[in-house]
């Protein structure tokens, strides 16, 4: 099963298709298109003063992946940053699977990459880890 040999879907970094005016390109060799520009969501819902709300956070979305041709957001299990008791580590994450939800966007219509830190998943498996970033999105 490992000795399977690697097919490139295409050249790195191609153009593949333009949404919204906004340019679409290939990751790698892979099947995975990306746009050229993505959102960070480090603050989004944080404990910091002036960071973005739910609401304002759904506002970036629904402008840049729903009207901007954007599909790529990037996360982490770690954000927001800075967390409180309030505004704890996942809640950005989370607040993304709940615009995905409430906005009925498939699951195909956005590439999320996320990361993980040592903390917690220096415990558990790598797999186990994203798992969980995937259950806390979806």
């Amino acid at each position: 099963a490992g000795d399977r040999e690697y097919k490139s879907r295409g050249a790195t970094n191609e153009v593949v298709k333009v949404v919204e005016g906004m340019k679409r390109r290939r990751l790698g060799g892979s099947d995975i298109v990306v746009s050229e520009l993505g959102l960070g969501t480090q603050r989004w819902v944080s404990a910091d003063f002036n960071a973005p709300s739910e609401e304002d956070c759904f506002a970036f979305m629904d402008a840049a992946i729903l009207k901007g041709g954007v599909n790529l957001i990037d996360t982490a299990e770690q954000y927001p940053i800075p967390s409180s008791s309030a505004n704890r580590e996942g809640d950005t994450e989370r607040t993304i699977g709940r615009w995905m939800r409430e906005r009925k966007v498939p699951r195909e219509k956005v590439v999320i990459a996320s990361k993980i830190t040592g903390g917690r998943c220096a415990r558990a498996s790598l797999g186990e880890c994203m798992n969980a970033r995937i259950r806390s999105i979806f």
